[in-house]
């Protein structure tokens, strides 16, 4: 089967890596390195990165970046690997046992992309992530279908496109996911398993509210403007502006400027998506999807 490797940046997440490195350890699949970079820990990532190298039982290679974010790290590691595959995870999840076993066996040549689910668990709920299968970059704006731990890339395919965007401070799976479906990637859908546990948490990179990175997340907004090249596209990133809008309102906090010129019907569809959620309406993006 093909050769992979798994990157996962760290920045001080020592209350989480031993969680981590249990369900590495459970993987069982004989092609893979997994790189460890770490950010600049100052809390005994590092340490505890390096004495799992030592006793894991596969490859594990511990590499440092200094510059700061955590696509510069995830950079860093695809510099150095020389697998076919490459696949990105985070420092406070859980890697799934049969992850690799189920779907590397699918990860030919025929493909640039593999796209599965992913399991959320919040307070001791587990839920799977919305999954829509489509390769419409305007579904992918309004879904975020292609995240960190739904994307399996061919390696020269992401590298191809850029790797990750090193300006974004959040948001950046769902914009190499924007940009990845406009590359036009041979794509494979695999919707029958959710993997994974993806753990939210107040300390997660994101923030703990839309707020917190308010303007982090306008400025990945406008980095995606500034690639999208159909009406549709543009249409759905305006609502998405406006779901997010809604998001602020309920919290307090000002709107964001919504950009790009936009025919009435939209505005005001946009206009009642923003007070939907501003009312605390969920699932705003899937009605956006509608006129999509």
């Amino acid at each position: 089967m093909a050769s992979v490797s798994i990157i996962i940046p760290v920045l001080n997440r020592a209350q989480y890596l031993p969680r981590l490195f249990r369900s590495i350890a459970c993987v069982d699949y004989e092609d893979l390195e997994v790189v460890l970079v770490d950010n600049g820990s100052t809390d005994g990532s590092l340490s505890l990165c390096r004495s799992f190298a030592e006793d894991a039982p596969m490859v594990v290679r511990v590499l440092e970046e200094a510059r700061p974010g955590a696509c510069q790290a995830r950079n860093h590691g695809l510099a150095q690997c020389q697998t076919e595959w490459v696949y990105f995870f985070d420092s406070d999840d859980e890697l799934s046992a049969i992850f690799l076993q189920e779907v590397m066996p699918r990860a030919t040549g025929d493909y640039d992309l593999i796209a599965f689910p992913t399991r959320l668990e919040q307070e001791g709920r587990l839920r799977t992530r919305a999954f829509v299968k489509s390769s419409s970059v305007s579904a992918q704006i309004l879904s975020a279908t292609l995240n960190t731990q739904g994307m399996l890339f061919r390696t020269d395919f992401l590298r191809a496109i850029g790797g990750w965007d090193a300006r974004l401070a959040v948001w950046q799976d769902w914009e190499l996911g924007v940009r990845a479906l406009l590359a036009g990637p041979r794509m494979l859908w695999l919707d029958r398993r959710a993997y994974h546990t993806i753990h939210i948490h107040p300390d997660s990179i994101t923030g703990p509210s839309m707020a917190s990175r308010r303007e982090e997340r306008n400025l990945t907004l406008d980095v995606v403007a500034g690639q999208l090249n159909t009406a549709a596209a543009h249409r759905a990133l305006y609502l998405r502006r406006c779901i997010l809008n809604g998001m602020l309102e309920r919290e307090g906090t000002r709107p964001l400027l919504l950009g790009r010129s936009i025919g009435w019907c939209i505005r005001l569809y946009g206009t009642l998506l923003q007070h939907y959620t501003a009312l605390g309406g969920r699932g705003a993006w899937r009605l956006a999807n509608i006129v999509c």
